[in-house]
């Protein structure tokens, strides 16, 4: 009998044990096995797309990707978005795809979409031990055969590395795989907090709790890395919201300490028509300056830039001179905030950074190192933009690995 040992039961490893089952033709000839740290399978799926599970993006493609992205090519092309929708149909689970391109389960709860997982894998036969954690991996020759044993009792042959990243500790993913495949001499690229909230300096409270739609620049060492725009979150250590958490990445993984994001929080106007309103508004308005703003942006938002420009907000807006009106119209347009750091791992959504591509083979999965050894979704040195993506990869990863060994034990069967 063909062992097969799929070490992590997240959204990669379950696509790859179910892969590999609907594949092989002598299903009764192969046992594939999920060793799961925690007591029950897919908890981080629980929690992705704010309990709804956005499960793919139809617009995904190598330019969504980080890290390693052009590795992720040739599986995307193989499985694509449209294909993962198929997969989940098969499984009885039905999709609506939304805003963007985001695509969701029709129940709108992401329990839908492991429960389909789930039941797909008891109707194959596949063996879910829990409460397992893989420590330590090596090969033995056994005379006929090479033999993958983990944790020094059990022996496959074949393992699936699919225990994820360093995100969502909580949620069974802290650097076990790593660990596992540094036994095999993979290089890790260090990993790094991705999709996560910013850390501010001297950030004040005050707006927290406040959103504004923004276009913002990520400054690094005076150059800009990368623009985004949409709802920023201010909280009460910094800057949160999904277009800061696309950002986020290019912080984490950052050596400088000379770190902005410059927030353009009136996108609607251009810096003229701002200088034209606040002059205009001068003219015709004798009010205090806090509510001067009020007609184009959140009011803690005005009274928090005012008072970076000290100006008295319980003054008259009548009263502003001309220094005061261009300091306002300046930081309107380009709010510098210092960025101390991201947040940590616990609050990441995906990690950056992990297993080097180039040890792999992109059409299989395969590790280059160490024969029947594989490797897919977080645990590689890939990331995914917000919405849907990372699940994308996670999917498609993991049945190429699951289709990829099915494949070779169906030509050790003819």
């Amino acid at each position: 009998m063909t062992k097969i040992a799929v070490i992590g039961g997240g959204a990669s490893g379950l696509a790859c044990a179910i892969e590999i089952m609907r594949t092989v033709k002598n299903k009764d000839d192969v046992k594939v096995t999920i060793l799961e740290r925690l007591p029950r399978v897919g908890k981080k799926i629980l929690v992705t797309g704010n309990g709804r599970c956005n499960l793919t993006n139809v617009n995904a493609s190598v330019k969504n990707y980080r890290g390693d992205a052009d590795f992720t090519e040739y599986v995307l092309n193989q499985y694509p978005p449209q294909s993962n929708i198929v997969f989940f149909n098969s499984l009885g689970l039905y999709t609506r795809t939304e805003d963007e391109g985001r695509v969701y389960p029709l129940s709108n709860q992401a329990s839908s979409v492991l429960d389909a997982l789930r039941f797909e894998c008891a109707r194959l036969g596949i063996e879910t031990v829990c409460d397992y954690r893989a420590v330590h991996l090596k090969t033995v020759y056994t005379g006929v055969t090479t033999k993958i044993i983990v944790n020094n009792r059990d022996r496959f042959d074949y393992v699936v590395v699919a225990c994820g990243g360093m995100a969502c500790k909580a949620h069974g993913t802290d650097g076990d795989a790593y660990d596992l495949l540094k036994m095999f001499g993979h290089k890790i690229i260090s990993p790094a907090p991705a999709l996560v909230s910013l850390n501010c300096d001297e950030f004040t409270k005050a707006l927290k709790g406040v959103r504004s739609i923004c276009k913002m620049n990520l400054i690094i060492d005076g150059e800009k890395t990368l623009e985004n725009y949409g709802e920023v979150q201010f909280t009460d250590y910094g800057l949160s919201g999904i277009p800061i958490m696309q950002l986020s990445r290019f912080v984490s993984v950052s050596p400088s300490n000379n770190i902005y994001i410059e927030l353009d929080t009136t996108p609607d106007f251009t810096a003229e028509e701002i200088r034209k309103y606040l002059y205009s508004r001068r003219n015709i308005d004798k009010g205090i300056c806090e509510n001067m703003l009020s007609g184009i942006m959140n009011k803690q938002l005005c009274i928090v830039l005012m008072k970076e420009c000290d100006i008295q907000v319980n003054g008259r807006i009548n009263e502003l001179t001309d220094n005061e009106i261009e300091k306002l119209a300046d930081i309107i347009k380009c709010w510098k905030i210092k960025i101390k750091n991201s947040r940590s791992f616990d609050y990441a959504q995906v990690t950056a950074g992990g297993a080097d591509c180039s040890q792999f083979n992109a059409e299989t999965m395969e590790s280059s190192l160490v024969p029947n050894v594989f490797c897919c979704g977080e645990a590689l040195n890939i990331d995914g933009d917000c919405g849907g993506y990372n699940l994308q990869w996670a999917w498609s990863s993991g049945r190429l690995a699951g289709n990829t060994i099915a494949e070779r034990i169906n030509n050790a069967q003819n």
